[in-house]
């Protein structure tokens, strides 16, 4: 049954995906400064501006990736290749929602508006090329990751140690690979289909 256009709207932000931009808590508390309330909000504002981005971003992937997801046997149920989201109006609320993210990014600090910022290139570049070679794939995303680490600490201004980005970097890394493993053998054969890097 088709969902109601609201409904389909919420669908395609993904919200349970926004769990990943809890990591712009992991340099604050790392830092101890989460219990003073101008942190907790700088850090929440934060939290926000990637949750923005990233819904942004899964709007215009989509809308791009449209004919690729719906040979997916999970991904074509996707509100915009169900065809329950028009493109046009997918891009235009993809391109609000991150403007909006930088625009209060600014509102913080411009650190955390110049991270957010860098966060949309990356996706955006992510998107029209990166997921196409197979090391940038899986870069690209960890790097996103990663970002959302550092905007954090721009946020609240407190530093990162070289072992915090370490550990950041490469538990992303890990992270994504297994993804994509995953995906290649419930995919199979047609993996490549899908995802062009997973051949």
């Amino acid at each position: 049954m088709p969902r109601s256009l609201p409904r389909a709207l919420l669908a395609e932000a993904r919200p349970k995906q926004w769990i990943k931009n809890l990591l712009v808590f992991a340099a604050p508390a790392a830092a101890g400064v989460l219990d003073e309330p101008a942190a907790l909000a700088q850090a929440a504002a934060a939290f926000c501006c990637f949750c923005l981005a990233a819904s942004g971003t899964y709007f215009l992937n989509d809308a791009a990736d449209v004919e690729a997801d719906r040979l997916h046997p999970k991904k074509r149920f996707r509100p915009i290749a169900a065809g329950e989201i028009d493109l046009t109006l997918a891009r235009v609320l993809g391109v609000g929602a991150i403007v909006a993210s930088v625009l209060l990014a600014l509102l913080v600090n411009w650190h955390l508006a110049v991270t957010v910022g860098a966060y949309v290139a990356l996706t955006t570049t992510y998107s029209l090329w990166m997921k196409h070679v197979a090391v940038l794939d899986v870069v690209g995303v960890a790097a996103g990751f990663v970002l959302r680490a550092i905007g954090g600490a721009a946020a609240v201004d407190v530093p990162i140690s070289d072992w915090f980005f370490i550990v950041a970097s490469f538990g992303s890394l890990l992270m994504v690979v297994g993804k994509r493993r995953a995906e290649s053998e419930e995919m199979g054969e047609a993996a490549a289909e899908f995802r062009p890097t997973l051949g």
